[in-house]
Parts: C-alpha cells; sequence; structure tokens
C-alpha cells in the first residue's frame, strides 16, 4: 500500500494551509546571523529579517544534514513509504542537490525529487499541486509524472522597490544595483530556464512593475484555463492583494489563488517592498 509524503524546503513559500495539513514536510533553511544560526519559519519569522536588514544582512544556507536527516525519519515514523520531494531552484540553491544524496541513500522509501528551477511561491504552487493529486488518490507514479509537467509549466516574477540586497547577497553588481538606484528602477526578476536570476525588465516605479508583471502572467497563460495562482510579497499585504486585485479585474483567476508573506531565506535577498507572480498550470 502506498502512502505519499510531499516534502518541501523552507524556500518553497508552501501557503499556510497547505503546511498544516497531514503529509506535508518541512525542511528549514538556516539563516546566519554574526552570533547566532536561526531555522527559517521556525525560530525566525520574515518580519523579524526584515526589521534587523538595517542593522544586519545575514547569509542563508542549506538546511543542516541533521534536519534533512530527522525530518526523514519522522517521515518514516508517520508512515509513510513514497516521497514526493520538492526543491527551489538548483540554480539558486544547493538543497535539491543535498537532499537528494539522503533521498538516495535511504532505502526506506521509494522517492522522486524535482528541481522546480523556480523559486519562492511558484515552488510552492507546485507542491500544492503535487498535494492535491495525493489527496485524489492518484498513485505515486501519476503524481510523479504530473509534478514533472508542474515544472516545465511555471513562472515566477517579482518586482522589487531596491537592489540593495540582492546586491549585498551577491546575487548582481553594484554596478547595475547604483544605476537601478540613480534611476528609481525597480527591476523585475525572473528564473531563467537554468533556474538562475535573470532580470526581466526594469519598471519605473512599483506601480508600473506591477503591470507589467500582469503582462507576463498574461502571456503566459494564454488560453489556459486550469492554473494556480500565488502572489509573494515582501512585508507588504495591502500591496500583494493589490495585484491579484489587477489580475482579477484582467480576466485572471486560479483555480486556487494564494497570498503568502515571502519567508525568510528570499526575503534576505530582496529586502521589503516585493511583489511577486506565480502561475503553475494544472
Amino acid at each position: 500500500m502506498e502512502k505519499i509524503a510531499v516534502l518541501v524546503d523552507s524556500c518553497c513559500d508552501l501557503p499556510k494551509e497547505y503546511l498544516e495539513k497531514t503529509g506535508i514536510y518541512e525542511l528549514p533553511m538556516q539563516i546566519a546571523y554574526h552570533d547566532k544560526t536561526y531555522l527559517d519559519r521556525v525560530d525566525i519569522t520574515a518580519a523579524e529579517v526584515y526589521e534587523n536588514l538595517p542593522v544586519e544582512i545575514p547569509k542563508t544556507s542549506l538546511p543542516s544534514g541533521e534536519s534533512i536527516q530527522n525530518t526523514l525519519d519522522r517521515i518514516a515514523e508517520d508512515g509513510y513509504t513514497h516521497i514526493i520531494s520538492i526543491s527551489v531552484s538548483s540554480g539558486l540553491s544547493g538543497t535539491f542537490n543535498f537532499l537528494k544524496v539522503f533521498l538516495e541513500d535511504d532505502d526506506r522509501f521509494v522517492s522522486k525529487y524535482f528541481d522546480t528551477k523556480v523559486v519562492a511561491i511558484a515552488s510552492g504552487l507546485i507542491a500544492v499541486g503535487a498535494k492535491n493529486l495525493v489527496d485524489a488518490g492518484k498513485n505515486f507514479e501519476e503524481v510523479a509524472t504530473q509534478v514533472e509537467k508542474m515544472c516545465q509549466n511555471a513562472i515566477v516574477y517579482f518586482c522589487i522597490p531596491t537592489l540593495t540586497y540582492l546586491r549585498a547577497g551577491g546575487r548582481i553588481s553594484a554596478v547595475a544595483s547604483a544605476v537601478g538606484g540613480m534611476l528609481k528602477l525597480a527591476p523585475i526578476i525572473t528564473c531563467r530556464p537554468d533556474g538562475t536570476y535573470t532580470i526581466a525588465a526594469k519598471a519605473r516605479g512599483m506601480k508600473k512593475g506591477q503591470k507589467m508583471m500582469l503582462e507576463y502572467a498574461q502571456k503566459f497563460i494564454g488560453d489556459d484555463q486550469k492554473y494556480l495562482i500565488g502572489i509573494g510579497h515582501g512585508a507588504d499585504e495591502a500591496g500583494g492583494k493589490n495585484m491579484l486585485d489587477i489580475l482579477h479585474d484582467n480576466g485572471i483567476s486560479g483555480s486556487q489563488e494564494f497570498i503568502e508573506q515571502v519567508g525568510p531565506a528570499l526575503g534576505v535577498h530582496t529586502g521589503p517592498g516585493l511583489i511577486g507572480v506565480a502561475v503553475v498550470k494544472i
């Protein structure tokens, strides 16, 4: 008898109501300050990270081997025989490759692991789709096939008011950051097919940025009717709701929709004020 667990890392920004479901397990990334290391979403919140950014920009690192082992032990104790593992892009984090070693080595489970090539709520939506399939009684192979398809049909765009934090985290150059700051540009970041960040466009301010993200979403969705929508925000819930309203006003509404605070690990690199849009075709 197959019993399927869904395993995610905390950079997936899995919606809260899914995190509370039985059969979902989350691996916390580590957020390291000069004097202490915290577990993402376990003992530090995104709000606390943002509050402290003017004082210190922490480093982020992979879930520890110990926390991976403990989580796998818990999954086994809970009686699961199969694991669908969903990780943020291996182009931005080493979690996928690190976790793969543990899963390949653990003969208690049949497991399939997916490098989503996207980040944040986009990866979270793929996990939502996976859990829905499990709950609908699909078998392991069917779930894995559909998850593979979702990974190939996912986009994420996020608009940020400043490049300061991406520069501090080594994600873009000082020159690009200085130019962006002078021109009051709000860059729109997306993931390339290989899963690394690229600047898709530079908007004159956040308002224009949201309009451009609407256009990207429209183009991606085309005539498709079945898709999930995720809105991510950096301590700006009103901005997140406004983005969803813009999508609705233009005839875009998903079979399920979520507005989520961007988790601490991504928040470190983007800072407050981010608004993001993710779409996954199902």
